[in-house]
């Protein structure tokens, strides 16, 4: 399957008689792997953008609505004391909308064993080792132009003891299987500073995802609410 392509439609939708507008629209893209994403304004607009032109570059495997949450998420904790880490990082198309959302001077850590999925457990479906195979070399390219990033190859938490004493404003996981899940939220969790994010991909599907399982146990006792999103995201905030 080809590399999903989105199309940017402004306001000016409401020019046209929207259920005409829309229907024709899927049906002449549907066929292309081709998905409509409506804006508001100009920075909703730049935003969409960027996204695109990441997409152009890695392949990346959020859809617009989810890297747009992703980048505002980032965006809201500009202020909040803390560095950010990134477990999942792939081709880097994630890390790079990270950077273009975060303070500059916060240091942005990256986890990945840049040779795909770990083994899975007996909680994680159909998912293979090796899943998502690809090169370090291949992520570093795509955030040469940023500062302050530091890669990290080998399964998490084995190479997370430099990070140990730091704080966190932003957690950004995609890391798709159940063990993956419970160890990113058992180390990050109580270094997160008051009003950080931790936002995972993969929590909605059809079923009971690994990733659902993991957060739903491990916030059952905490005072934090699990947000969920449309999408297949999902979100809490340090209390």
């Amino acid at each position: 399957m080809g590399k999903t392509k989105f199309f940017l439609l402004s306001s000016r939708l409401k020019r046209f008689p929207r259920k005409l507008a829309f229907k024709l629209l899927w049906l002449s893209l549907f066929k292309k792997l081709a998905m409509v994403v409506y804006y508001l304004n100009s920075n909703q607009k730049k935003v969409f953008t960027l996204i695109d032109n990441i997409k152009d570059e890695v392949d990346f495997t959020l859809n617009p609505t989810e890297a747009y949450q992703l980048f505002q998420a980032v965006k809201a904790t500009r202020n909040i004391n803390g560095d950010i880490a990134e477990v999942g990082v792939y081709q880097g198309g994630s890390a790079k909308l990270i950077c273009e959302a975060r303070n500059e001077n916060k240091i942005l850590y990256l986890f990945d064993t840049f040779e795909g999925l770990p083994t899975p457990g007996k909680f994680d479906g159909s998912f293979k080792k090796g899943k998502y195979n690809t090169s370090l070399k291949y992520a570093q390219d795509c955030l040469r132009s940023y500062k302050n990033v530091y890669f990290y190859q080998e399964i998490f938490p084995e190479t997370a003891s430099s990070i140990e004493n730091k704080n966190f404003s932003f957690v950004h996981l995609d890391v798709d299987i159940y063990k993956s899940t419970q160890d990113c939220l058992e180390f990050f969790y109580p270094r997160m500073s008051k009003g950080g994010i931790i936002l995972s991909h993969d929590y909605s599907s059809m079923g009971r995802t690994p990733v659902k399982k993991a957060f739903d146990e491990f916030f059952t006792n905490k005072p934090e609410a699990i947000i969920e999103f449309p999408t297949s995201q999902c979100m809490i905030i340090k209390l």
